[in-house]
C-alpha cells in the first residue's frame, strides 16, 4: 500500500521537483498496520449494518401497523339514537346512515359525522315570566310577588289579542329528524337558541290571536289552542319556509304555566271560580232536569215537551185545527202509538210517572164503568123482583139498609133487658166510644190531607206559565 503524499510533501511552487522516497522497511511496516486496522473494522461495520437493517424492518412493520390502524379507524359504530353522515374531502357522499357499523375514510380524507336524533327537551321559563331570583325558579305561582308594574329589563310578558298582559311557560320536546340538513345548516352551539327563538316567535303570534280569558281557560290539546298554533308557527320557521331546512322537528309543545299579572291574580281567580260555580250549577240543573223528565215520562219526555210547546203556541196564535191535530198526536203518544213529526215516523215509549198516572186513570175509568154496569144490573134485578113480588123486595132492601145502618161505628145500640118496666136512657154518648171515633176521624182526615198534598206536588211540576220546555242535552 502506498501512502498519498501529504500537503507538505508536495513540491512547492517555484522549487524544483524532488522525488521523495522511503525505505522499504518503513513502507512494509505501514502496510501491515493498515491491513490489521481494516481487519478490526469489518465486524463493527457488519454489526452496525445488521442493526440498521433490523431497525428499518421494525420501522416498516410499525408503518404497516399504523396504516392498518388508520384505515381501521374508519369503521365506526352508529348507536340506535344516532344517524351517520359520511364525508369525503368535506363533501357529503352518504347521509341518514342507520345504526350499525359503517366505514368512512379517516381524516383528512374523510369523516363520519354522528347526529343524535333522540328527543331533546327545552324549557322556556323566563322569556314570558316575571323576574325570579336565581335559585327560586321552581317556586309556586302563588309565591310570586305581586307588582303593580313590570320592568322590561327583568320581567317577561306576552300580549293577548285584547291587549291584556299574561305570563306563560312552555315545555318543548324536539328531535333532529333530518341529520343531513341539521349538520349542513345548523351550528351545534346555536341549536338551542334557534329552537328557542322559533318557539318564542310562534308563542307571540299565537297568543296575540286569543283574549286573556280564552288563554287562561283552554287546555293544551284543545283544537285551535295556543299550543297547537305555536307549534305550527315554530315548525314552519324551523323548516325555513322553503329557504333552508334545519332538520329539526318539534315533537311536543306544552303550555306548562299560564297566569295573569301577579297583582291581578286574585281577581282573575275570583272570576274563574264564579264561572266554575256557574258551570257546576248548570250541570247540576241539567242532571236534575234530565232525571225529572226521565222519572216523569221516560224516553218520550223530549217528544212530549216538543208537542206541548207546539200545542201552546198554536193556541196562542189562534190555530184551533192545528192545535187539535197536535193534541191528537199527544194522545197517541200517551196510548203508545207511533206518530209522525216533519215526515219522520217515531214510536216513543211512554214511561215514568206519566205511565203510572195513565195506568191509574185507565183503572179508574174501568172501575167506574164496571160499577155503573153492576149498579145497572142490580137495578134491573130489583126492578124485576119488585114487579114479581113487591113486598119481598121491600123487606129485603129494608133489612139490608138496617144492617148497613147498624154497621156504622157512630151508631150506639142499647139492649133493654126483659122484664124491665121502667128504663132511663142517658142521651150523651159513651166517652170512650166518642174518643175512639174522634181519633179515627182525625187519622182519616190527616191521611186524606197528605194524599191531597202529594197529588198537588205532583201536578205542580207541570203547571208552569208557558208549559214544559225542552231542555237540550
Amino acid at each position: 500500500m502506498t501512502e498519498q503524499p501529504k500537503d507538505n510533501d508536495m513540491p512547492q511552487q517555484g522549487q524544483p521537483d524532488e522525488v521523495v522516497t522511503r525505505p522499504a522497511s518503513v513502507q512494509l511496516r505501514e502496510g501491515r498496520e493498515d491491513s490489521s486496522g481494516a481487519a478490526l473494522m469489518d465486524p463493527a461495520n457488519e454489526s452496525l449494518a445488521d442493526a440498521l437493517r433490523i431497525t428499518f424492518r421494525l420501522l416498516q412493520s410499525a408503518m404497516v401497523v399504523l396504516l392498518v390502524l388508520y384505515i381501521g379507524s374508519g369503521f365506526q359504530s352508529i348507536k340506535a339514537n344516532e344517524r351517520g353522515i359520511r364525508l369525503r374531502f368535506g363533501k357529503i357522499v352518504a347521509q341518514d346512515l342507520k345504526p350499525g357499523f359503517h366505514f368512512a375514510w379517516p381524516y383528512p380524507f374523510g369523516e363520519m359525522v354522528k347526529v343524535d336524533v333522540g328527543n331533546q327537551d327545552l324549557k322556556i321559563d323566563r322569556a314570558f315570566w316575571p323576574f325570579v331570583a336565581p335559585g327560586d325558579e321552581d317556586q309556586a305561582v302563588d309565591q310570586l310577588s305581586p307588582k303593580g308594574s313590570l320592568s322590561p329589563d327583568e320581567d317577561g310578558s306576552i300580549l293577548t289579542g285584547d291587549g291584556a298582559i299574561a305570563h306563560i311557560q312552555l315545555m318543548v320536546q324536539y328531535a333532529r329528524t333530518d341529520a343531513g340538513a341539521f349538520s349542513k345548516d345548523i351550528y351545534p352551539p346555536h341549536e338551542t337558541g334557534i329552537v328557542r327563538a322559533a318557539v318564542q316567535r310562534g308563542a307571540v303570534q299565537a297568543v296575540a290571536g286569543v283574549n286573556i280569558d280564552d288563554l287562561l281557560k283552554q287546555g293544551s290539546n284543545d283544537a285551535g289552542s295556543v299550543t297547537i298554533r305555536t307549534k305550527s308557527i315554530a315548525q314552519d320557521l324551523l323548516r325555513g319556509a322553503g329557504v333552508t331546512e334545519t332538520g329539526i322537528e318539534i315533537e311536543q309543545l306544552t303550555l306548562s304555566q299560564k297566569i295573569p299579572p301577579a297583582y291581578l291574580r286574585e281577581k282573575f281567580y275570583s272570576v274563574s271560580d264564579a264561572d266554575s260555580n256557574a258551570s257546576r250549577s248548570r250541570e247540576d240543573a241539567q242532571k236534575e232536569a234530565n232525571t225529572l223528565l226521565s222519572e216523569t215520562a221516560g224516553g218520550s219526555a223530549p217528544i212530549l215537551i216538543l208537542l206541548i210547546d207546539q200545542y201552546e203556541q198554536q193556541i196562542d196564535t189562534d190555530q184551533p185545527q192545528q192545535a187539535a191535530a197536535t193534541l191528537a198526536q199527544i194522545d197517541r203518544v200517551f196510548d203508545g202509538l207511533p206518530i209522525t213529526i216533519e215526515g219522520i215516523e217515531l214510536n216513543p215509549s211512554i214511561g215514568g210517572q206519566v205511565s203510572a198516572m195513565l195506568s191509574e186513570s185507565r183503572q179508574y175509568r174501568s172501575g167506574v164503568v164496571d160499577r155503573a154496569r153492576s149498579d145497572l144490573a142490580v137495578f134491573r134485578a130489583k126492578l124485576k123482583q119488585y114487579q114479581t113480588n113487591p113486598s119481598v123486595m121491600v123487606t129485603t132492601d129494608w133489612t139490608d139498609a138496617m144492617s148497613q145502618f147498624f154497621a156504622d161505628e157512630r151508631i150506639e145500640v142499647f139492649f133493654n133487658p126483659l122484664g124491665t118496666d121502667t128504663l132511663e136512657l142517658v142521651i150523651n154518648s159513651d166517652p170512650e166510644i166518642a174518643a175512639r171515633r174522634e181519633r179515627a176521624m182525625l187519622k182519616k182526615q190527616n191521611d186524606a190531607a197528605l194524599d191531597e198534598r202529594e197529588e198537588l206536588m205532583k201536578r205542580s211540576r207541570y203547571e208552569t206559565e208557558e208549559g214544559l220546555r225542552l231542555v237540550p242535552n
